[in-house]
C-alpha cells in the first residue's frame, strides 16, 4: 500500500494563533507543484487516493483543499492527533486501526505539520531517519498493512 505523508504549503507567520495560519500565495503554488508531481509519478497506476487524514489546522485544510481540487480523493477525515505536537507512535496505531476497518486501500494521504511528519516517517519505518520537509513536501512510504511497518521510497521536496 501507498502511504503519502505531506507538509502543508508555506505558510503566514503571523495570525491570531498558529492554528489560524493561513496558505500563502507561494504555499498554494508549492501544493499545485506537488499535486502534479504525484500524479505524474506516483499516481499514474491509480485512480484516486482512497483517504485522506487531515490536521484541522486552517494551512492543512487548505493543503487538503488544493489537492482534492487536482486529484480525486475519495474520503476525508479531518484528524486531531495530527497535529505539530501529537504523538507519532499514537497517531501510527491510530492509521493501523483506521487501515484494517477499510476494504483493500491502496494509497492513503496525510496532511500534517513538521516536526509530526518527520517522527511519524520514522514511526511508520520503524527507523530513525527523521526527514525534514520543506513546505509542500511529500514522502511516499510502501506500507505493510501486516507487519505494520513501511520503507521510504522517495521524498519529494517541491518547488
Amino acid at each position: 500500500m501507498k502511504l503519502l505523508v505531506m507538509r502543508h504549503g508555506e505558510a503566514q507567520l503571523v495570525a491570531p494563533s498558529d492554528m489560524h495560519r493561513a496558505l500563502t500565495e507561494y504555499g498554494v503554488e508549492q501544493v499545485q507543484h506537488t499535486a502534479q508531481w504525484l500524479s505524474e509519478h506516483i499516481l499514474v497506476d491509480q485512480t484516486s487516493i482512497d483517504l485522506a487524514l487531515v490536521s484541522p489546522f486552517l494551512r492543512t485544510r487548505q493543503t487538503f483543499a488544493q489537492l482534492n481540487s487536482e486529484l480525486t480523493i475519495q474520503q476525508v477525515e479531518s484528524c486531531p492527533d495530527i497535529v505539530p505536537t501529537s504523538i507519532a507512535s499514537l497517531a501510527h496505531d491510530y492509521l493501523d486501526a483506521k487501515i484494517t476497518s477499510m476494504h483493500n486501500p491502496q494509497c492513503i494521504l496525510l496532511v500534517s505539520h513538521m516536526p509530526f511528519v518527520s517522527y511519524f516517517v520514522d514511526a511508520l519505518c520503524q527507523e530513525r531517519i527523521a526527514p525534514v520537509f520543506a513546505t509542500g513536501a511529500v514522502a511516499l512510504i510502501e506500507y505493510d498493512t501486516q507487519l505494520s511497518r513501511g520503507k521510504l521510497v522517495t521524498h519529494f521536496q517541491g518547488i
